[in-house]
């Protein structure tokens, strides 16, 4: 009888120590699990930031050719220009930059007055001409600047 409550014990402590490591393990399984969770979160934070950094260098890219037809700017750095031609057909406000030529802001003035495009027109500011190929800047155009254009027959 002494024999089987001595292997009864020895059982009960067994089963003890069997239920700690199950018990051990579950855990260890959940950390582990979590751990995976962590990484796999890390892996994929790492592959966004390295789309965000491409696209980053794509735009530094482009900024630097001058070449490009896309040019990015500073909000501040957009003026608008006030067009006005003598027989008041033609009363609108185009967006452009200091660094525009006047060529290039007066050809987006034609994509919207086409029929304009065919004439021999002349432009002025303050009672001066405009030379088509200077930048805004060197003519000493500035935001909010009202040009008059002079339709020539």
């Amino acid at each position: 009888m002494e024999n089987y409550k001595n292997e009864n014990q020895k059982l009960k402590n067994d089963l003890v120590r069997a239920n700690k490591i199950i018990e051990n393990l579950q855990k260890n399984q959940n950390e582990n699990s979590d751990i995976k969770k962590l990484k796999d979160e890390n892996k994929h934070l790492k592959n966004q930031l390295y789309i965000k950094e491409n696209e980053i260098n794509q735009m530094k890219l482009k900024i630097k050719d001058n070449n490009t037809k896309d040019k990015y700017f500073k909000f501040e750095d957009i003026m608008v220009i006030n067009f006005t031609s003598t027989d008041s057909s033609i009363n609108h406000g185009i967006k452009c930059v200091a660094t525009d030529t006047f060529a290039e802001v007066e050809e987006k003035l034609y994509h919207i007055y086409d029929e304009f495009r065919n004439t021999n027109n002349m432009f002025t500011i303050k009672g001066r001409t405009i030379l088509r190929f200077k930048n805004l800047k060197e003519n000493d155009i500035r935001d909010g600047d009202k040009v008059l254009l002079f339709k020539i027959e």
